[in-house]
This record gives C-alpha cells, structure tokens and sequence, in this order.
C-alpha cells in the first residue's frame, strides 16, 4: 500500500509545529523533535523525502561553512531510536523499519534543527495497509530556546568547534529526555544564536524569537518566499511552557566597549522578556504554566531575567509563571559538546533536574484530565 503525504494527513498524529507545502506536495517537519506517529499492518515501511539544506553565515575569522542538511531517525515500539540517517536530496528513497508481521507504530523525528536543514515527507509505502494512528492525550510541554535546546553538538567530539548535523541529536536534548521521564508529549521552537529580541545596540545580525514565535514555521516561510503563517495555538494548547532564552541576548553586551551602555543595553534586555512574556502568555492562553529558565552554559543577565519574570507577575498577577535555573556545565565531569555546548551528559544531568522541578505540576494535569 503506498499513500502520498496529503492523503496520508488524516492518519498521521504529527508532532511539533508541522506544515503541508503545496508546491512540493510534502509535510514538513523543520523543528527539532517534530515529526509523525504511523500505524500500519505489515513488515515493513519505507518512505520517500524530500530535503532543503541551509548554509550558515560565515562568522568573521572563520571560513565559509558547508551546506547543512537535515537528520531524522525512527523511534520503533520500545522506545528505542533506530535509523539515524541524513537527507541530502528532494526525492530520496528510505526504508524506516522491516519486522515481524503485525500491527505496528512507529514515530519518525527530525534529530537535527530547523535553521540546519528542511525536511519533508513525499509518500509512504508497507506491504500491508494503514491504519489511524494513536491520537496524542498526554500533558504538552513546549520547550522555546536556542542551540542548547536544540542539541547542539551534543554528540561531538570534547569542544570541537566543527558543526555536523549528525552530531546534533534532539531526542536526546534536556527538553525531551524531560517530558519522556514525565510521560508528556512535546513540541520545540529552537534556534541556534537566537536571541529573545534584537539588541538595542545591534552589532552583527542576531535572529530574534519575539519575531518568530507566533508562526508556524518563519525559518521555511521565509527562505521558500512565502509569508509567514500563524500557528494555530488553541487547536494544539500546551500545558507548559519551558523557555531557555538569554545566552545569546548577553553576547552584544560583551562585545560593547562603551561602558556607560552596558546598563541600558541590560534594560532593554530587561523590558523586552517582559513583553514576549505576555506574549507567550497571550498565546498559549491563561491555563499553561510558563517556566523562565536559563542555562547552562551562560547566567549574565539571569537577574535581569528574574526582574522581568517579578515585575511582569505583580503587573499582571499572574501566578502561573515561575523562574528556573539549571546547574551549570560540569566540564570536569561532563566535559563538552560541540562549540563548548552542553554534551549528551550535561543534557542528561539538565533533564532529570527539569524532570524533577515539572513533576508535581505535570502530575495536578494529569489528575484534572483524569477526572
């Protein structure tokens, strides 16, 4: 049986912010751990692709970057990622699983980020037939950051400062081995070297997420000449909101020389969470918890953070918005991932704590819809 992605949206529980492109008839799924669950009845699936790669700006001093192409991987029924593989074409051929003759489900997740290569579903083949697959009713986390969300180089080499995709593994980031460990589903809008909003003193191009948030997907919209299209938040609500912001808004700081700047550059740091605070809270609605976290690489401005986290909460009264601090890279320990990015270890180390810090509320969500 073989069905062609758009007839196949009826029966797919997609995962993440997805999209269907009409021109090239594919389901793209560009976020980090976005994806699809299939149910099928046979021995085998296969699937054919279809990739767009992406090429990074050239820092100053270093040279040009190759292109990027995007890697998924197949989450088979014990929860074991299996077929880690790259996709370097716009009609390429893979098969996703062969077993034993049953009825099976299988998840298929983008591994590598949205800024590192698009990736889209063409068609889908099994020797037996499809079936609906499972609908999600699991509490949702989504988790809103830059390159430690997304797993940067989290399987590289001790600090190389090469960045592969393969080395990039999502499923293994603290924000999934988190809602995993607390049996929740889970979206991702991750960028590596954006920032919560652009500096006020802008000393190179910085992506800012107070500019992108709100759409589906303006990294694809924006590089197929499209405008960027809204994300549907009340059709697909989250239960908590974890945002890892402010790494990266800290570095045009650093590199400022005027020194009677930095506090106002601090400021408008300041005032500018607090405005994309009550946006995410605007968005997602009056129920979900947003946690402000911030680590764990870099806690320049985690006071201007707290700042804006308290003064948001006594404008508003908001009770549901809480401040979370992850323990620090253990390079003793953990040492490094790609780029002096958190390694696999420190991922791990930054789930369990996460894990531990959502749990009872996780568990209240559950007890509700138990009800």
């Amino acid at each position: 049986m073989k069905m062609k992605a758009k007839e196949l949206l009826p029966l797919l529980t997609t995962h993440g912010r997805t999209l269907f492109d009409e021109d090239r008839k594919a389901l793209f799924f560009n976020w980090t751990c976005s994806g699809f669950t299939v149910a099928f009845s046979g021995t085998r699936l296969s699937a054919r692709m279809t990739a767009l790669g992406d090429k990074i700006p050239p820092m100053p001093g270093f040279p040009e970057p190759p292109v990027d192409w995007p890697c998924f991987g197949v989450v088979t029924e014990n929860g074991e990622l299996e077929n880690r593989t790259e996709c370097r074409e716009e009609d390429a051929p893979f098969t996703l699983w062969e077993g034993a003759p049953g009825e099976h489900t299988l998840r298929v997740v983008k591994l590598s980020e949205n800024a590192r290569g698009k990736l889209g579903l063409l068609e889908l083949e099994t020797d037996g037939e499809f079936l609906p697959a499972p609908a999600n009713k699991r509490p949702v986390v989504e988790f809103v950051g830059d390159s430690i969300t997304c797993g940067f180089g989290n399987e590289a080499a001790d600090n190389d400062m090469v960045f592969r995709t393969r080395e990039e593994n999502g499923w293994t980031s603290y924000g999934a081995l988190a809602a995993r460990e607390l049996g929740c589903e889970w979206s991702m809008i991750c960028e590596s070297g954006i920032a919560v909003s652009r500096p006020e003193r802008e000393i190179f191009p910085m992506h800012a997420m107070d500019e992108i948030y709100a759409f589906t997907d303006e990294l694809f919209d924006s590089k197929r000449g499209a405008e960027p299209a809204q994300w549907d938040f009340a059709a697909r609500r989250s239960d908590i909101v974890v945002i890892n912001l402010g790494t990266n808004d800290a570095t045009p700081i650093r590199f400022y020389r005027d020194a009677s700047e930095i506090e106002p550059m601090e400021l408008h740091f300041q005032q500018k969470y607090k405005a994309f605070l009550k946006e995410v809270r605007r968005l997602n609605g009056p129920d979900a918890l947003i946690v402000c976290s911030l680590g764990s690489m870099d806690y320049y401005l985690y006071d201007r953070l707290l700042a804006a986290v308290n003064e948001y909460k006594e404008e508003t009264g908001d009770g549901k918005i809480v401040p979370f601090k992850f323990v620090a890279i253990n390079f003793l320990t953990e040492g490094y991932g790609g780029g002096a990015h958190p390694s696999s270890k420190t991922h791990a180390r930054m789930g369990a704590q996460l894990a531990s810090f959502l749990r009872p509320y996780v568990d209240k969500v559950k007890k509700e819809r138990e009800r």
